[in-house]
């Protein structure tokens, strides 16, 4: 335990008022005819008896002073507050007796002594000594009555003098508990804050996100390990040092919205990743500062991916079943009409379609699974052109329409890929319904569909692109082109696009779109073949 710095000041304070009441009581028996002096009744000894109170008011100042500069030794203290209020009562008591009694107005001066007395020791040497000193002053009153012959009118003043007494040491009592209940609580509260601003400390300092909190003038005043890795690693405190681009936003926020938080992206550059960065105001009105939550652009749009795709497998998974049944039914029931003796060749060829796009519908679903459980795809080594011929003849068999309304282009005509068979058809399939509904081919009068593809005709890689001659993609459908479960078409799902770009992905290829002079292009870049090497590896 170590005396607080209250405790000593006031010690330190009291040590003074005692120097200078023994000082003020020497001078008024020294000279009596003051407005203020005392006329003694025992002339001979008040001097003397004054004077010693004064050296032990300043031993006492001396002897405080000393306990003060160790303030961890309590029980010096303790001592040094006990001796002070002895030896307060004694001196008082005698210099009222030798001064005439109680009506001379020393012992009015037992009180401040008493409380201080109180208050410095939290209330332990308060009411003993309290109790001693009205008893004493009866005592000393009836002394000073035989010395004077005086009236003993004036021990009834010195029985209430001693009654307040009592009173205003029981009020110092109860002030000094509560005021160390309430120091208690302080204390308390300042470790709970303590131990909470180590917690948000540690919180912020393994958080994901970077922090950063800058003052009103840019400077940073606290940044955790997670911003130092999203911002360049240049010296500096303020912000404009580490990033401009970062201090520019945060002046553009501040002069168009004011105090309301907002989110704003910073582009990415070779320094720093792309960022989406929210901003919110510190204190009232933003006069503390700002604070800046960083995260990483791209790490929220694989999170976002993640759960797009948990979304489409719960979705599968659901639809799934209820999709396999009915398709075992038709299936079942193609396969007993088969075995009909009256069946013509056209029937015999509808037959062959129902049970090709049993099995279509059968492997897309399965694609869609796999995506969902992120298995990759069964690559196969394919030449690109029998595989669009074999595509053209199916799709439009199924469509029931002409041969010519696909047009297959592959140069050279042994380009090859890796992928997936199926897979590779549900995609193409995708593709070209997108090209008949959104692209104007499903008119006898309409052109063709163009697939046209190679090896080396883009990017040294083989490429395939999907042409259609509809209107185009304008530029704000084509932000939101590849999401789930948006669609321009009012019957559409929203999932094409996205599972074939998925599929595409799932076997090293990529699926964009890309501009073309007229109408829409849909863009595979199938892997290089070194991907493939190392992917067998």
């Amino acid at each position: 335990m170590v005396i607080d710095t209250d405790t000593q000041r006031s010690s330190r304070l009291y040590a003074l008022y005692r120097v200078f009441v023994a000082l003020v009581l020497l001078l008024m028996g020294l000279f009596p005819g003051l407005p203020v002096g005392v006329d003694p009744a025992v002339p001979e000894v008040y001097p003397a008896l004054a004077g010693g109170y004064l050296v032990f008011s300043v031993f006492m100042a001396a002897f405080a002073e000393h306990c003060n500069r160790e303030p961890e030794r309590v029980a010096q203290f303790r001592r040094m507050i006990l001796l002070g209020g002895t030896g307060d009562a004694a001196g008082l008591l005698a210099l009222m007796v030798v001064a005439g009694g109680v009506h001379t107005g020393i012992g009015l001066l037992l009180i401040p002594a008493v409380m201080a007395t109180a208050l410095l020791s939290a209330g332990r040497l308060g009411l003993p000594l309290a109790a001693a000193v009205s008893a004493g002053l009866l005592g000393a009153e009836g002394l000073a009555i035989l010395i004077t012959l005086g009236d003993l009118d004036s021990l009834t003043q010195a029985g209430l003098l001693g009654a307040a007494l009592l009173a205003g040491t029981l009020l110092a009592h109860h002030f000094s508990r509560r005021a160390d209940e309430s120091r208690a609580q302080v204390e308390q509260q300042e470790v709970d804050l303590a131990s909470l601003a180590e917690l948000n400390a540690q919180i912020i300092a393994r958080m994901s996100a970077g922090v950063v909190a800058i003052d009103p003038r840019g400077y940073i005043r606290s940044i955790n390990e997670a911003a130092r890795q999203l911002l360049p690693p240049r010296p500096g405190r303020h912000l404009s040092s580490i990033s401009p681009r970062l201090a520019r936003a945060v002046r553009e926020w501040q002069e168009e919205t004011g105090p309301a938080s907002r989110t704003r992206h910073l582009p990415g550059d070779q320094e720093q990743p792309a960022l989406q960065v929210r901003l919110a105001p510190l204190g009232n009105q933003g006069d503390q500062g700002t604070l800046l939550i960083l995260e990483d652009a791209a790490e929220l749009r694989r999170q976002a991916q993640a759960s797009k795709l948990q979304a489409l497998g719960r979705l599968t998974a659901s639809i799934a079943h209820e999709i396999r049944n009915p398709l075992g039914a038709i299936s079942h029931s193609a396969q007993l009409l088969r075995e009909s003796p009256d069946l013509s060749a056209p029937d015999q060829r509808l037959l062959a379609i129902i049970d090709k796009q049993s099995d279509r519908v059968n492997s897309l679903i399965a694609n869609v699974l796999s995506l969902s459980r992120r298995e990759s795809g069964e690559r196969q080594r394919l030449n690109l052109r029998d595989e669009l011929e074999r595509f053209a003849e199916e799709f439009c068999s199924a469509l029931q329409i002409p041969r010519e309304s696909l047009h297959v282009s592959v140069e050279p005509a042994d380009s090859e890929v890796l992928f997936d068979p199926s897979q590779l058809n549900q995609v193409l399939w995708n593709l070209c319904s997108n090209a008949r509904v959104h692209g104007g081919h499903d008119r006898p009068e309409s052109p063709p569909i163009i697939l046209r593809g190679g090896a080396g005709q883009v990017a040294r890689v083989v490429s395939l692109d999907v042409l259609d001659a509809g209107p185009g993609i304008d530029p704000e459908t084509q932000k939101e082109l590849f999401e789930p479960f948006v669609s321009g078409h009012s019957g559409g799902s929203g999932l094409g696009l996205y599972i074939s770009r998925m599929l595409c992905e799932n076997n090293g290829a990529s699926l964009e779109h890309a501009h073309a002079p007229s109408g829409g292009c849909f863009r595979i870049l199938f892997a290089p073949e070194e991907q493939h090497q190392g992917s067998a590896s």
